[in-house]
């Protein structure tokens, strides 16, 4: 059994998955998916979730506007996580393809 860090990580891989999401979209997600389990989650959690997906090479946080470039990668800072839109890289899209099998 996965332990709940480990969870909450593969939860924020698959919200960001698929195209750039706002914090509080992943935390909504992930907390919905978790609840479906019966496990209660957190912000920080999630955000600490977040954190280590950077941090490892997985997701990246951005800045999206409407003009070209339309997304620009940014540094990631909890301070200014409602700022930021967050996606995967080519390596946490390989993840996420490997773990999609788990989220059907």
């Amino acid at each position: 059994m996965k332990d709940l860090n480990q969870l909450l990580k593969e939860y924020v891989l698959r919200s960001v998955a698929d195209d750039y999401e706002e914090f509080e979209r992943i935390l909504a997600e992930v907390t919905g998916w978790a609840a479906a389990r019966g496990i209660t989650v957190d912000p920080q959690g999630v955000l600490r979730a977040l954190d280590e997906l950077i941090s490892e090479g997985y997701a990246q946080a951005y800045l999206l506007a409407s003009t070209p470039p339309y997304s620009t990668p940014v540094e990631h800072s909890a301070e200014r996580v409602d700022d930021r839109w967050f996606y995967v890289t080519p390596r946490g899209k390989q993840l996420a393809t490997q773990l999609q099998k788990d989220w059907q």
